[in-house]
């Protein structure tokens, strides 16, 4: 095989602006890692708390970074979506020893979680709509977005 004959993989969609959400222009692919206590990945849990943007411009980056940084860092709720992802690959259950090794917390982080989601579950109880409120968006100030 020569240089000449090796294929070059296309470079991937970035998707759309997390701001506005309009297309990103390849030439123009700006992405920032910023913390997040809702985003659990599916499989790597070194990536868990952590969001990708992605941004059509520079102006467009800076704000939604300034957004995430209001956005409280909420560890239970972090532990919380470890909770649920272990959970979810041991459908038949797991012991609290078991549910240490398969999320890494300790007892103790693993007691915050639950409780951090009775008193999320409670008010969502009393608040009209409450179903509609996505997960750690009680923490967020109301006039963020």
């Amino acid at each position: 095989m020569h240089d000449s004959d090796e294929a070059v993989a296309p470079e991937p969609d970035p998707g759309p602006c997390d701001l506005c959400g309009g297309p990103i222009p390849p030439s123009l692919q700006i992405f920032s890692l910023v913390p997040d206590s809702s985003v659990i990945h599916p499989e790597d849990p070194d990536q868990d708390g952590q969001r990708l943007l992605a941004a059509c411009s520079p102006e467009h980056l800076s704000d939604l970074q300034q957004r995430y940084r209001r956005r409280p860092y909420v560890k239970e709720e972090l532990w919380s979506g470890k909770i649920a992802r272990a959970l979810r690959a041991h459908p038949e259950g797991l012991d609290d020893e078991h549910l240490v090794q398969a999320t890494g917390l300790n007892f103790i982080q693993i007691e915050h979680a639950l409780s951090w989601e009775s008193e999320r579950f409670l008010r969502s109880e009393t608040l009209p709509d409450a179903d509609e409120t996505p997960p750690g968006a009680d923490e967020r100030p109301a006039d963020e977005w």
